[in-house]
């Protein structure tokens, strides 16, 4: 509802009348004098109604002035001055409040809240100050009681405003309520109890109240509990109940405020009601303030988590897109090399088989950083022996090394050299590490990797190179993603930056560190990979066999299905030439279809189909077979895997596929589905 749009002369009305009636109740509690109460509700209801309505209503805080104290005390002319004082007031704090504490939502902010306390301090000295003066002019004041009477009128302004205006403001920026449930049923019970403990204080059927013990502040805890768990409007509402009991009480003489002096009791009630007041809509305010900030971080960490997730959803697609075009190339690489036997024919195409592996491992450090990111890197761990992976990787990197003439020496002189570890991760710590060093190393330098045993069950592996070293600066951000040092180190050596950030990340996932050092350009570096060991296993068989088993001989019936034409083509071709039998597919379709005409030994499919997914497929066949499956993809993010493997695939391997691999894994399904 927008107070605004209601017509100015039916507000100025209204108005008027609820300042007349309000002041006549105010009036009727005076003392000290018949103009000045210690109680004034209109200075609130004037406030409220011109910062809910506009300036445009001051005529009806005129008016009812006016009309309150001419039907009082005084003359007409007395009338007219306090009247002007009431105006002046009501119109200075509402303008001030506009513009220092955000107008009527003032409320919204702790700040401004202090800021509306101190403005009603000042502006409610306008009143008194233009009122009373006319008062003592016309003779209707004693001027030795000017003191006693300005107090009076100001703190009964001011108590108005803190209290009454609060309330009528919050309630008339939302008047519609309805009931929502356990919070409205939790605020109804909360006022509820602090109106019961407002009568057990302040009603006078106790002895408690009619004993004036000083107990009023048991009802300090429910306004505190209302700011805190409540809304602003609650809190007034609060606020105003106790008010009104206290004053109620006082009036008749019961609670710890009465005193000998009527108007002293009063003034004692209001003071104490304007300080809970501050108190309660300040920290209502602060906590409103916290909710906000607590939902708008909520819905900030639900927009990140949106966007984190719409950015796995784009680097698993991109894989699978870069992957993909990469398997025929392979496949193609396998067959040239297999039928070549020129040495520079070699050379070449073993030069496109590293490019390629490139690329693939460029893919594979970003679906590793999304996971790192994300804690979801999964490690299977098995008793390793290190010196075995470093010596593994140093045999593939051999030819890299060989070809810029570096001299790669290992010296792996630990006694204690078994860990638990992820093989695969191992060897990608060990493998970044050294292809570090052979990338920043020129001709004819020389890479070092040796171990030692610092500390009992402590293993070092440091990879030492005479490269191009590391500047003190590149130094502090050498572990972080995408780093690459100086620009022109970037377009001199390319990458993305992300081995190293990579490298540590699953060295610290081992319980162990990565750290480097450098004495500077042009002075080599050192990487030191540390980890705990344990003891070696016993009896453990070896992890590789060279062994046929007894259905490598036996041709399989494959039904092959992938909707990248070139990669089924090459893949076919493959398995042909190795004595399988192979019927190729494109979609999903056309693979049941096949599959219906047919029985097949082994389902070899693409995740990803046009019409389907190698999902739905398997689960398909494996509804009407056992068929076996292996799975090509080039999704290979940790939930893709599960997928497979829980649709019935025995193996999920991710583009490019590498023709050995595929025959392990073919020999690996072909061996377990072999009866004992």
């Amino acid at each position: 509802m927008s107070w605004r749009k209601i017509p100015t002369l039916p507000a100025i009305g209204v108005l008027a009348l609820l300042y007349f009636f309000a002041g006549k109740f105010g009036l009727h509690l005076a003392t000290v004098h018949k103009s000045a109460s210690p109680v004034w509700p209109p200075a609130g209801i004037a406030l409220a109604a011109l910062l809910l309505c506009g300036y445009r209503v001051w005529p009806g805080i005129f008016i009812g002035a006016f009309l309150v104290n001419a039907t009082t005390a005084g003359t007409a002319l007395t009338s007219l001055g306090i009247a002007t004082g009431n105006t002046l007031e009501g119109i200075s704090a509402a303008w001030l409040i506009n513009r220092y504490a955000q107008g009527a939502e003032l409320f919204e902010h702790y700040p401004d809240v202090f800021r509306f306390a101190l403005i009603a301090l000042a502006t409610t000295l306008v009143s008194p100050l233009i009122g009373l003066t006319s008062l003592v002019v016309a003779g209707f004041a004693d001027p030795h009681q000017f003191t006693a009477i300005f107090v009076t009128w100001w703190l009964g302004d001011t108590t108005g405003i803190l209290v009454v205006a609060p309330f009528a403001i919050l309630w008339g920026q939302r008047p519609t309520w309805r009931f929502t449930g356990q919070r409205d049923a939790e605020a109804v019970a909360l006022l509820f109890v602090l109106f019961a403990l407002g009568l057990l204080v302040f009603g006078g059927k106790f002895g408690i109240s009619s004993q004036n013990f000083p107990v009023p502040f048991i009802c300090a805890p429910i306004l505190v509990w209302a700011a805190f768990r409540l809304s602003q409007r609650a809190t007034a509402t609060g606020t105003v109940i106790l008010t009104a009991l206290a004053t109620w009480g006082t009036i008749r003489g019961f609670g710890p405020f009465v005193v000998a002096n009527h108007n002293q009791s009063l003034l004692i009630v209001q003071t104490f009601s304007a300080i809970f007041a501050i108190t309660a809509l300040a920290l209502s305010a602060g906590m409103a303030e916290r909710r906000r900030v607590e939902a708008t971080l909520e819905q900030q960490r639900a927009t990140v988590e949106a966007a984190n997730r719409t950015k796995d959803n784009f680097l698993a697609m991109l894989s699978h897109e870069l992957r993909t075009p990469l398997t025929p190339v392979v496949a193609a690489l396998d067959a040239l090399d297999a039928q070549t036997h020129s040495p520079e024919m070699k050379a070449s195409l073993s030069m496109i088989r590293r490019n390629v592996e490139l690329e693939s491992q460029l893919i594979d450090d970003l679906l590793d950083l999304t996971r790192i990111a994300r804690h979801k890197l999964q490690l299977h761990f098995d008793i390793l022996d290190a010196h075995q992976t470093v010596m593994d990787v140093v045999e593939i990197c051999r030819g890299e090394a060989n070809e810029q003439k570096l001299r790669v020496h290992t010296n792996l002189r630990a006694g204690a050299h078994h860990i638990s570890a992820d093989a695969a991760k191992l060897q990608q710590i060990i493998w970044n590490l050294l292809k570090n060093a052979i990338k920043f190393t020129p001709e004819d330098g020389e890479i070092v990797i040796s171990s030692g045993n610092p500390a009992p069950q402590v293993l070092e592996i440091k990879v030492t190179d005479t490269g191009i070293g590391i500047d003190g600066e590149v130094m502090k951000r050498m572990f972080d993603p995408f780093e690459q040092g100086d620009l022109s180190f970037q377009h001199r050596y390319g990458g993305l930056g992300l081995g190293l950030a990579i490298s540590k990340s699953l060295a610290q996932a081992h319980g162990g560190s990565l750290v480097a050092h450098s004495e500077g350009p042009n002075r080599g570096s050192t990487f030191t990979l540390t980890l705990h060991t344990v003891a070696p296993a016993k009896d453990r068989q070896a992890t590789r066999s060279t062994t046929t088993p007894a259905e490598s001989g036996r041709a399989l019936r494959i039904l092959l299905v992938d909707d990248h034409v070139d990669t089924c083509t090459a893949l076919e071709r493959l398995l042909v030439r190795r004595g399988h039998l192979v019927a190729a597919a494109h979609d999903m379709r056309s693979a049941m279809s096949t599959a219906g005409r047919s029985e097949f030994d082994l389902l070899i499919s693409d995740i990803a189909l046009p019409d389907g997914s190698g999902i739905e497929l398997m689960t398909y066949l494996r509804a009407m077979t056992k068929v076996r499956g292996i799975a090509i993809s080039g999704f290979g993010m940790n939930g893709d895997i599960e997928r497979s493997l829980q649709a019935g695939f025995a193996e999920h391997l991710v583009k490019p596929i590498k023709i050995d691999k595929l025959e392990a894994a073919i020999q690996r399904v072909t061996t377990e589905a072999a009866p004992a």
